[in-house]
């Protein structure tokens, strides 16, 4: 059994931002919800936010014997010969939001065009490196038994990593990465002549953990879901 003992998560934000579209995106021409949908996907390629996670991740392998008894079977604990491990690990995640199919069915505006909503492109989250802290390992191995394999510390470190990715809707990641969309996109859309207040920009739902297998870039990640 995997069990998470510790988990803690720090965030950062960042944007990857063209620098050939400044221009365009302060043009008053840029005014109608084609060449802003134009607008926004060039200047805002991908906003991302990064979450470090620190996790210990413990296992126990205990020995049973079997025997059967008048047709029923039953498992007794061996006194000898259990292992436990608690490794700590550390993992980096990071979402990011790619505009590049972004459309005019993302743009809203209110009938006297003075509110704008943008509906933002469904993030996307990858596991960009994973860590095991070798030195603050710790293991308990009966002398009967041999030490954890490598291959093995990296496996219970894999079903760490999937356990954190579980609580992604949770662990406030993708509500940050819309905020540092909002952070480039709101100026952008000021500029155009919106009032900052008129302005509201949304994920399409709030996610849950049976999203993730959309959320989760496997083909990116360390550690796949």
């Amino acid at each position: 059994m995997v069990v998470a003992t510790a988990i803690v998560a720090t965030a950062c934000t960042s944007t990857t931002v063209r620098e050939d579209t400044t221009a365009s995106a302060t043009d008053p021409a840029v005014v109608d919800s084609v060449d802003l949908v134009m607008a926004i996907a060039r200047t805002a390629k991908l906003h991302t936010a990064e979450y470090h996670v620190h996790k210990i991740v413990t296992h126990s392998d205990v020995k049973f014997r079997r025997t059967t008894l008048l047709g029923h079977t039953l498992d007794t604990r061996l006194s000898l010969g259990d292992r436990k491990i608690a490794i700590p690990i550390d993992v980096t995640l990071k979402a990011y939001i790619d505009f590049s199919g972004f459309n005019e069915s993302q743009v809203e505006r209110s009938p006297d065009g003075q509110k704008i909503h943008i509906t933002l492109p469904d993030p996307k989250v990858v596991v960009t490196s994973s860590r095991i802290d070798y030195q603050s390992t710790k293991q308990y191995t009966d002398i009967l038994r041999s030490d954890f394999t490598d291959e093995e510390m990296t496996d219970f470190t894999a079903q760490g990593v999937r356990a954190i990715l579980k609580t992604v809707p949770k662990l406030g990641i993708l509500s940050t990465a819309r905020q540092s969309a909002a952070r480039t996109l709101i100026p952008l859309i000021a500029s155009l002549g919106y009032s900052e207040s008129d302005i509201v920009i949304t994920f399409r739902k709030e996610f849950t953990e049976s999203d993730l297998p959309q959320l989760i870039d496997n083909e990116r990640s360390v550690v796949k879901f």
